[in-house]
């Protein structure tokens, strides 16, 4: 996963407070229903408060999140401040209210829009060893009422909740510091969600367990995952591990359907120099990393069928693929075979060919069905060859050797071939490493090859 720097806390402009009449109100203004009794600037007791607009949150929780309280004076610019504070949660696009007083105290009205869940990630909590999932996220419930585990990527809710995760690690007298980042797929994709961390702690795994798999699976998966004991115990490692490494010990047995839980952790000991470890965070805890698996059944193949190609006959690609019909479906080779199949498409020239397996599955007789889905793409055909840092002769000599001429369908597998076949044309008394250029031209179809070669 690709871990995105924490950014710069958002700010939201709070427009300024003006009396109205009954129009729609815009962010932050506010309307008052005025009496003898009320004064915009004297405080009331608050009896009441309701929120219109939002479909996520509760009266109950709006309140807790404004800083006001049932039975607590309240005059106009307490109002204001708590606008701000919902305003610039990040979890709501527009904020207004309006207020209204009597003998017996102040009703408050709050207008809200929701911003959509789209631009809402989830909050992960990476090694937070001391406590469960379900622990954690009641107390942030309660500590931070705007806390759904779904947070915005700007505002200040992100922050509110690390402070609060912070507050229960200092109150147990836990070690380490509170941090978080905004984690994404790849560099520059949309974000995926927030990762809570604890820092300046080392929490070590010292074994991995695997419920739910069976003993001879169990020690398959422990020898997979021999490198996670003794590494640092974090949550989003683990998943990594466990999607590279350890779900295709399921995967190559047929087990097409295998899934890991995120992982937990069981804390085992805490060793630390000093009594007061715990209070200045260089305590060494230990656990055990929690990795459940549903291996789900067994698959066995009943058939398999190629569509899209026509570059290539079926008769000649077939072979090439590894499914024999009511063995287990071996999807780690299926993966392998695919690749060599697309090797083949690009030794004839289809330079973007794609291959990929459509599995229909039947969980009544635990059997699937493949269909191997080809998109040949166009055909490529050498452009030019361009040869940089020889002398005239030995260029001379390489070109003469090069044997796929512009025109020709482009063999993707011929380059390879051709520096290890030519080491001897190049000049001696050096290693000669070399840089290797392959520029497709998807308007020409044509392939350029560029190699530079330099002496080390």
């Amino acid at each position: 996963m690709i871990r995105v720097a924490k950014l710069a806390r958002f700010k939201r402009a709070i427009v300024s407070i003006a009396l109205l009449s009954c129009l729609p109100l815009p962010l932050g203004v506010a309307q008052q229903h005025p009496n003898k009794f009320s004064s915009a600037t004297t405080p009331h007791k608050l009896i009441a408060l309701k929120a219109i607009g939002t479909t996520r949150y509760t009266d109950k929780e709006i309140l807790g999140a404004t800083g006001l309280q049932f039975g607590q004076d309240a005059a106009d610019g307490d109002f204001k401040e708590a606008v701000q504070r919902l305003g610039e949660s990040g979890v709501f696009t527009g904020v207004a209210y309006s207020y209204s007083s009597t003998p017996a105290g102040t009703k408050l009205e709050l207008q809200l829009a929701d911003i959509d869940k789209s631009k809402l990630v989830l909050a992960d909590f990476d090694n937070f060893v001391w406590f469960t999932d379900e622990q954690l996220v009641t107390e942030l419930q309660q500590r931070v009422p705007l806390f759904k585990r779904l947070l915005p990527i700007a505002g200040k809710l992100p922050d509110h909740v690390s402070e609060a995760l912070q507050a229960m690690l200092t109150e147990k007298h836990y070690p380490g510091r509170v941090d978080y980042l905004r984690v994404g797929t790849q560099t520059g994709g949309p974000l995926q969600g927030i990762d809570y961390h604890v820092e300046e702690v080392d929490i070590t795994i010292r074994s991995v367990e695997f419920p739910g798999a069976s003993p001879e699976q169990a020690s398959l998966l422990a020898t997979a995952g021999r490198h996670l004991t003794g590494a640092p115990y974090r949550r989003s490692a683990i998943a990594a591990v466990a999607n590279f490494d350890l779900l295709p010990v399921y995967l190559q047995r047929g087990y097409l359907k295998a899934a890991f839980a995120p992982s937990d952790a069981h804390l085992l000991a805490a060793t630390s120099s000093s009594d007061d470890a715990h209070e200045q965070g260089s305590a060494d805890i230990q656990v055990a990393a929690i990795i459940p698996v549903t291996p789900g059944k067994v698959y066995a193949t009943s058939g398999v069928d190629w569509k899209g190609n026509s570059a290539i006959a079926t008769a000649e690609i077939a072979p090439l693929v590894h499914l024999p019909n009511g063995q287990p479906a071996d999807a780690v080779s299926l993966v392998r075979d695919l690749e060599n199949v697309g090797k083949l498409y690009r030794s004839r020239g289809y330079f973007m060919a794609q291959i990929s397996p459509d599995p229909h599955f039947d969980d009544e007789k635990a059997t699937v069905h493949y269909d191997l889905m080809v998109s040949e793409g166009a055909l490529f055909k050498m452009g030019e060859l361009e040869i940089q840092g020889l002398d005239s002769q030995s260029k001379a000599r390489l070109v003469e050797a090069w044997a796929l001429q512009e025109g020709q369908p482009y063999n993707a597998d011929y380059l390879k071939k051709f520096l290890d076949a030519t080491r001897q044309l190049l000049p001696r008394g050096g290693h000669w490493g070399v840089t290797v250029h392959v520029t497709p031209d998807t308007r020409d179809k044509t392939v350029d090859v560029e190699l530079r070669f330099r002496q080390d």
